[in-house]
């Protein structure tokens, strides 16, 4: 409710209601808090943190990757991006949603942005549903999905961030 006040009062004192009516209907919601989860601010490494996720998810012991859906060639995958290994980062990386032409898949340091981390931590990202598709809320822990926002936030490099500071007032992940 206070979201709600605080955008009609935004509103009202701009004259630019529609604007921030529009903006306030585009959020993400049902987002997991991962402000609990310590920040990683140097030594993610694309390869092993990320791609592994998209190889295989899941932590207790099964199999089971975004990679799994999201495969060559690009125009078959679900939603037409294929996460597989030696093509995921470039098909991330500063590059337009193929269902949104407003948001990018990945905006370096701003993993508020990218619809990779709204895809991963909300259950209503701004398209689209919550990844990965067919399994429960909570299937990628607060940890892996803090681990990508991390690496966004660090630049989203295709090798290794390397430890640009962000300072500790950071907010992570979504309020809600």
């Amino acid at each position: 409710m206070r979201r709600g006040v605080l955008v009609a009062a935004l509103a009202a004192c701009s004259g630019l209601a529609g604007s921030f009516v529009a903006f306030a209907q585009t959020l993400p919601n049902g987002c997991t808090s991962i402000a609990d989860v310590p920040p990683q601010f140097s030594g993610i490494q694309y390869g092993a943190a990320i791609q592994g996720l998209f190889d295989n998810f899941l932590t207790n012991g099964g199999t089971a990757g975004c990679a799994d859906c999201h495969t060559s060639p690009a125009s078959g995958a679900a939603g037409h991006l294929d996460l597989t290994d030696g093509v995921s980062w470039a098909h991330l990386f500063d590059v337009t949603s193929y269902n949104d032409h407003n948001i990018k898949y990945v905006v370096p340091n701003h993993p508020e942005q990218s619809l990779l981390f709204q895809k991963v931590n909300c259950d209503n990202p701004v398209t689209g549903a919550r990844m990965p598709f067919g399994f429960p809320p909570g299937t990628l822990s607060p940890e892996q999905q803090a681990t990508i926002y991390d690496w966004i936030a660090e630049g989203a490099p295709s090798g290794t961030t390397d430890g640009i500071f962000r300072n500790g007032f950071d907010v992570r992940g979504f309020a809600q």
